[in-house]
């Protein structure tokens, strides 16, 4: 199949049928745990919304998706809406301190030469974190393939609610992570709780200037920068600095099939 790399090739896919269009929606309904890793790039986060996943099978005459825009709007004013993919690179828990691998990074074609992805990673909390749940410290395959690097343990915050999110601190110089091959608490009382580690993938920064305001990012006449996207993935929304329950986000990512 020819992949199509021109604004009437896509064009010509929407108008034979192969336009697709899912929703985003999604609520923290509960209130979140600021600074959930100790470290000078800690920020709080909250995954306020997601996509419909794409079709667990390619409709035929398909090899892929490619998102060509998004609309989205808030509840409330969030400043910036961080439009993302999110690569599930393992979870730990931490009371017993063992590690269930992910997926790494994906690979991809860029400027014409195949390489494996990197990203930040985030923690996020799936069962709430104890008063004194010690300190993280991932091992991971670097933006440049070096292996076996082991960052600075950050200390988990006490308490941190289900939802909350921080962003681990890599090595000096290091601006990525392709793989987590490893991941153990250390120190903490009686601890427990459990994480799971995203590599991030971005897309888009939405500007959500006002409450309910609708905001519109086209990938196709701002940025010609066509992705392809497989089975089963999804668009999340996250928001930066943001601790307070009911935040609401909702919009849809359109979608062209390329042949």
């Amino acid at each position: 199949m020819v992949r199509q790399t021109t604004y009437e090739g896509l064009l010509a896919r929407y108008a034979a049928g192969y336009g697709r269009t899912q929703p985003i929606w999604g609520e923290q309904a509960a209130a979140t745990t600021a600074a959930t890793l100790a470290g000078a790039s800690n920020t709080s986060w909250q995954k306020v919304g997601r996509s419909k996943a794409l079709p667990s099978s390619l409709p035929s005459g398909v090899s892929g998706f490619i998102p060509t825009r998004f609309t989205v709007t808030a509840s409330n004013n969030l400043g910036i809406i961080y439009l993302c993919r999110l690569v599930n690179l393992g979870s730990l828990n931490i009371s017993t301190n063992t590690f269930t691998d992910g997926s790494a990074m994906p690979t991809v074609t860029e400027l014409n030469t195949s390489r494996a992805m990197s990203g930040i990673v985030l923690i996020e909390v799936t069962t709430v974190l104890n008063a004194t749940p010690g300190n993280l410290q991932i091992t991971y395959v670097d933006q440049d393939g070096n292996t076996a690097e082991s960052n600075t343990a950050q200390a988990f915050a006490a308490s941190a609610a289900v939802g909350s999110i921080g962003v681990v601190t890599l090595n000096s110089g290091d601006t990525g992570v392709r793989d987590i091959t490893n991941a153990q608490r250390t120190a903490g009382t009686t601890p427990t709780g459990v994480i799971t580690l995203w590599g991030v993938i971005p897309l888009a920064i939405v500007h959500n200037v006002a409450t309910g305001q609708g905001e519109t990012v086209d990938l196709l006449t701002t940025r010609f920068a066509p992705q392809l996207w497989d089975i089963n993935d999804e668009v999340y929304a996250l928001v930066g600095s943001v601790t307070a329950a009911n935040t609401v986000c909702h919009g849809v990512i359109n979608f062209v099939g390329d042949s």
